[in-house]
């Protein structure tokens, strides 16, 4: 495994690319704007709803957050 540190200012749009099977993310956000973003999808899927890229959004906006819309080369 290799090991990638990021960060990015407030507001920022980060993203990372690559052929990467699998990964483990530990995210830290100071101060703590989207604690409750990862919540609201922990229990959606706690509760059935499957993360479909409608829904994703859905919660994303409650968080004046937008889905990329061009990805890096």
């Amino acid at each position: 495994m290799t090991d990638i540190s990021l960060v990015g200012p407030d507001g920022g749009e980060q993203m990372l690319t690559g052929p990467v099977q699998m990964a483990v993310l530990l995210n830290t956000f100071t101060p703590d704007l989207y604690v409750q973003y990862f919540r609201d999808l922990r229990d959606m899927i706690a509760a059935g709803q499957p993360l479909t890229g409608d829904a994703v959004v859905g919660v994303m906006a409650r968080y004046d957050t937008v889905p990329a819309t061009d990805v890096a080369s």
